[in-house]
């Protein structure tokens, strides 16, 4: 279900909604059952893609721990966020980390983008036509680069940040992130929503910075009663 924490008595009475994109802006659940009988074509047609697999694999489950797995290695200085994660991704997989880098950018950034169209939440994205009619400002803010899949989902913002950009450097729920946005847009905490699709990352990263947060459930059904919001 929902999950919703408003302070004011309205979504439509903030100035600045920050949205984060995977598994928000689309329904995760069946594109990833797409994407995996995708990979899974591609496999047979590459066999000795295999190997990409297992480190987008290790990739993924890096990222999701990456607060903890940071402190297991040591990077050289100055290295961005991706740089670390290839490194890390690299010496626990046996491979280059330009192979990381290039399995991370064709498996996760270049092969969905044909298929996310077909899982674009319709309810979230009538929220964003809703909020550029009233003059808000609409912000996507996502632990991966955006972009790209914004043209795909015919979705568009004033602002995109990503987690490797410079001005950030770390990922949700880091509360970083959102201060930065809050900064660069001249906003209070208190006229800004963030709205994502896990409390553990979304909601947390903005607690933590005292912003207000929708949490959107997985299933269509739910995400439906979220029109009451704003209709």
């Amino acid at each position: 279900m929902n999950r919703i924490k408003l302070k004011k008595n309205s979504i439509m009475d903030y100035e600045v909604y920050i949205f984060d994109l995977d598994g928000t802006l689309y329904y995760q659940k069946p594109f990833r059952i797409r994407m995996l009988w995708t990979l899974v074509k591609h496999m047979l047609l590459h066999p000795m893609s295999i190997r990409d697999l297992f480190v987008i694999k290790t990739y993924r489950e890096v990222r999701e721990q990456w607060e903890q797995r940071e402190k297991e290695h040591d990077f050289k200085e100055g290295m961005s966020l991706d740089e670390r994660q290839y490194a890390y991704v690299a010496a626990k997989t046996g491979v280059s980390c330009d192979c990381v880098k290039q399995a991370v950018e064709f498996f996760m950034h270049k092969l969905p983008l044909k298929l996310l169209p077909a899982f674009r939440d319709e309810i979230l994205e009538e929220l964003i036509q809703k909020l550029k009619k009233e003059k808000k400002k609409v912000v996507i803010y996502s632990d991966y680069p955006v972009e790209e899949k914004l043209t795909c989902l015919d979705i568009y913002a004033d602002a995109c940040y990503t987690s490797g950009d410079a001005c950030i450097g770390c990922m949700k729920p880091d509360p970083k992130g959102i201060n930065v946005i809050l900064n660069a847009l001249g906003c209070g905490n208190d006229n800004a929503v963030m709205i994502g699709d896990r409390y553990e990352k979304d909601g947390i990263a903005a607690e933590k910075n005292g912003v207000d947060y929708v949490i959107v459930d997985s299933s269509q059904k739910e995400r439906r009663k979220l029109r009451d919001m704003w209709s």
